[in-house]
């Protein structure tokens, strides 16, 4: 018995979209000096981008019938809201917001307020449970940094 698969908004787009982005993949892969031999450092990007764009044609191949089903604008119109709902677009916000904060306000300010900030705004505690869990993250991600990896954080 064959099971009836629903189209999501925005699934064909999303696999052309893999498949271009698996071209350019290629594309640099193939740019790699001294392609001599099978050891060589472009061997294994040029052999997942090949597996990439096959993944991709497959895909795009096997559900033709079903990407007929709906015209592109339709799916265009669709995929708007069902892609990125007001959460995600807020929270691209708050992380285009902390990359810009990060140099004025140095790593351990523009992080903690980054913590905060993402708890407040995904409800993930009350506002001063956010500004515990942010400091006592802050300050596991601070030690880790510092003692393990070496990284100077300011």
């Amino acid at each position: 018995m064959e099971e009836k698969i629903v189209l999501r908004p925005g699934e064909r787009i999303l696999v052309w979209l893999m498949l271009a982005f698996s071209i350019a993949v290629l594309v640099m892969a193939l740019l790699i000096p001294n392609l001599e031999h099978l050891s060589s450092s472009g061997v294994f990007p040029i052999f997942i981008a090949c597996t990439m764009i096959g993944s991709a044609l497959c895909i795009l191949w096997q559900n033709r019938r079903r990407y007929k089903a709906m015209a592109l604008r339709e799916e265009l119109r669709l995929s708007r809201s069902f892609t990125f709902p007001k959460v995600v677009i807020g929270y691209v916000v708050i992380l285009v917001l902390y990359i810009l904060l990060t140099e004025p306000l140095h790593f351990l300010l523009s992080s903690y307020l980054f913590l905060v900030g993402s708890f407040l705004f995904l409800k993930g505690a009350t506002p001063a449970r956010s500004f515990l869990i942010g400091a006592v993250m802050l300050a596991i991600i601070y030690g880790l940094f510092q003692t393990i990896f070496k990284v100077i954080l300011w």
